[in-house]
């Protein structure tokens, strides 16, 4: 053999070493969190100010099924109005701004203050409509992958950062790998036990928006499940006076 070819030869060699070494190393790169919340986090906070209608159904063990629609307005993750449009309910406001929140009665100017984890109906609360960015109040880590009804998922520990005050500290999050879409959702408490569970059923379009259009909520502290179908969205420019309460009689 010729001293050019084994000289080549060689080189292949090298060069083969070389892929097989680095192979692995790719192969057992860990996946960038950071980068899964923030991809997720697009479609899920699409309308982060809107106008939304939706149908809240919430049963329970023994209790009867409940059905109401709700006219909702949200601009961003601080202010909230929830409009109860069932006739028995017609008038009844419930307003979240900043850490502040509200119950209004029909026919009354008095509004009586509530906690901001105050629940609409059933399992349903304020928070289940606030459009926070997860990027914004969490560090995340990654668990592991799983598959959650067909999808694969990477599975991120969501821990609440350093001067961040979210309503649940720790959230486990599935997140599928084709689609960058949530798909799960369980809230901790601070002992680690499950708070609530979400999972996002359903992904659609509407008005040229993608987004959550079914979800389904199971409360781990009190028997109950909770189905929220969005019959409509839409992005709206909105008034920050919306999301005042009412002045106080006699003032």
């Amino acid at each position: 053999m010729s001293d050019r070819r084994l000289a080549a030869g060689l080189v292949l060699l090298v060069l083969a070493l070389l892929l097989l070494a680095l192979a692995p190393s790719a192969r057992s790169a860990p996946p960038d969190a950071a980068a899964i919340l923030a991809r997720a986090d697009v479609p899920r906070t699409a309308l982060s100010e809107a106008r939304l209608h939706l149908r809240v159904t919430t049963s329970g063990s023994g209790s009867a099924t409940f059905t109401g629609e709700f006219a909702v307005l949200v601009k961003g993750p601080e202010r909230i109005r929830i409009e109860f449009l069932a006739p028995a309910d017609r008038g009844k406001l419930l307003l979240v701004n900043g850490k502040d929140a509200w119950l209004v009665l029909p026919n009354t100017r008095n509004p009586i203050r509530v906690p901001r984890s105050h629940r609409v109906t059933g399992g349903f609360a304020v928070a289940d409509v606030a459009r926070t960015r997860f990027v914004d109040d969490y560090d995340a880590t990654v668990e592991r992958a799983d598959v959650l009804a067909g999808r694969t998922c990477d599975v991120l520990l969501l821990r609440a950062r350093k001067g961040r005050d979210p309503a649940f500290p720790v959230l486990r999050v599935w997140v599928d790998r084709a689609e960058s879409l949530t798909r799960k959702v369980i809230f901790l408490l601070p002992s680690g036990k499950t708070a609530r569970e979400a999972t996002f059923d359903e992904w659609g379009t509407l008005r040229g928006v993608r987004t959550v259009t079914r979800m389904t909520i199971v409360d781990a502290l009190r028997s109950g499940t909770t189905v929220v179908d969005y019959l409509d969205a839409e992005r709206s420019k909105l008034d920050d006076a919306l999301f005042d309460p009412p002045v106080p009689a006699g003032r």
